[in-house]
C-alpha cells in the first residue's frame, strides 16, 4: 500500500516541481523568443524522469525512482550519462548549488549529498517516530539554509503526515509542521518580504486539495485553497521573487495582498511556471510550452502527443531545458538563444 500511494503522489507531484538557478538579465526589456529548439531522446522502457536541475548548460541532472541502474541522468553538455548510485533508491527530489555541492531527497528521510566526485549519506532523520518519510523536494536560498519538505503516510496510507527539514549549520533539523497537512511540495523564500512561502496538497479518497499558506514569526498562515478539478495552485521562484499560480491567474504577494501579474484566458493553461524575471516567464499547457513577455502569450512549441507533460526545467541566461514526458519516452527540449 505504501509504494502504490507513495507512487501517486510522485505522479502528480512532478507535475509542479523542479526548479534550477537563474542568471538576472534585464528586466526592462520584453523576454526573447527566438529560440533555436534541439531534442534529445532518452527511450528507456519503465523508466519516466520526473526531477531536472542544473547548475549550467554543461552540469544537469535528472532522478527517476525507477530502473535503479538508470535513475540519475547527467549532461555535460555533449551527452547523457545514465546510472545508479549504490544506496540511493528510489530518487524523488534533487537540487544543488554548484556541480560539486548537490543534494538527493529519498525514501526513509534520507538525504545524499554530492560533492563533485562521490555521493554520500547526508541525513536520515526521523519525524515522531516515522521512518517512513519521503522528501518530495528540495530547495534552499544557500548552501547553509537547505530545505527538504514531503510527508510520511496517515493512518488511511496517505502522504498527508508533512515533513520540513531544515539544514544549518552542518547540522538538520525537523520543523514544528503543527498546523499542516499534506504533503509539502513546494517552498521558497520571498526576497520582498522576507516570508517562506509553501503549496501543500492534502489527499482524500474523494478529492485532493492545494493550500498556499505563508511562515513567519514561527507560525503557518493559509492564504488560498483549491479543489483539485481542472485547476489548481501553485507557486514558483522567479528571481528571487514568489509568484503565485491561483487557478488561472499569475499573482505576486506585495503588502500583504494578491496582486495580478498575468490573467490567463486559455483553458489550456497547466499551473506550472518558470521564468527568470516578470517578463520573462514560461506556462506549461496542456498542449505545449507558452511564454509571456510583459505583454501577451505565445506558444513556443507543441506536444506531438496527447498525455504529455513538462515534468522539469532549467534556466540559464541563453539556454534553456525542458524535460518533457510523451507516453513511453523522455524528451529534453533545448532551446537556445542566438
Amino acid at each position: 500500500m505504501k509504494t502504490i500511494i507513495l507512487g501517486i503522489a510522485l505522479l502528480i507531484i512532478t507535475i509542479t516541481s523542479c526548479d534550477s538557478p537563474t542568471e538576472i538579465i534585464d528586466n526592462t526589456q520584453p523576454g526573447r523568443r527566438d529560440y533555436v529548439w534541439t531534442v534529445d531522446t532518452l527511450n528507456i522502457p519503465g523508466t519516466t524522469y520526473y526531477r531536472m536541475w542544473g547548475s549550467s548548460p554543461s552540469n544537469l541532472w535528472m532522478i527517476s525512482s525507477s530502473n535503479w541502474d538508470k535513475s540519475i541522468a547527467q549532461y555535460n553538455g555533449e551527452k547523457w550519462s545514465l546510472y545508479g548510485e549504490p544506496g540511493i533508491i528510489n530518487p524523488y527530489s534533487i537540487y544543488g548549488f554548484s556541480s560539486s555541492n548537490m543534494y538527493i531527497g529519498m525514501e526513509r528521510g534520507q538525504i545524499w549529498k554530492y560533492d563533485g566526485v562521490n555521493w554520500n549519506k547526508s541525513a536520515e532523520l526521523t519525524k515522531d517516530g516515522h521512518i517512513d518519510i519521503v522528501f518530495d523536494n528540495i530547495w534552499g536560498e544557500s548552501s547553509n539554509n537547505l530545505f527538504a519538505f514531503g510527508a510520511y503516510p496517515d493512518v488511511n496510507g496517505l502522504a498527508n503526515n508533512s515533513v520540513i527539514a531544515n539544514y544549518k549549520n552542518n547540522n538538520w533539523t525537523m520543523l514544528n509542521t503543527d498546523g499542516l497537512k499534506g504533503i509539502v511540495e513546494r517552498l521558497y523564500k520571498n526576497k520582498t518580504d522576507g516570508k517562506l512561502y509553501l503549496q501543500v496538497v492534502k489527499f482524500s479518497n474523494t478529492h485532493d486539495t492545494t493550500f498556499i499558506y505563508d511562515f513567519s514569526d514561527g507560525k503557518y498562515s493559509k492564504l488560498y485553497t483549491s479543489v483539485w478539478d481542472s485547476y489548481w495552485a501553485n507557486i514558483s521562484l522567479i528571481n528571487s521573487e514568489v509568484y503565485f499560480v491561483l487557478r488561472s491567474e499569475i499573482a505576486r504577494r506585495i503588502n500583504n495582498q494578491f496582486q495580478t501579474v498575468i490573467k490567463l484566458e486559455n483553458t489550456n493553461f497547466y499551473h506550472h511556471i518558470w521564468g527568470r524575471l516578470s517578463k520573462d516567464i514560461f506556462l506549461e499547457m496542456k498542449d505545449g510550452l507558452a511564454h509571456y513577455n510583459g505583454s501577451n502569450v505565445e506558444y513556443l512549441f507543441n506536444f506531438n502527443k496527447p498525455r504529455t507533460h513538462i515534468y522539469g526545467a532549467a534556466i540559464f541566461d541563453t539556454e534553456v531545458f525542458f524535460l518533457v514526458s510523451e507516453p513511453g519516452l523522455n524528451l529534453i527540449y533545448r532551446g537556445k538563444l542566438e
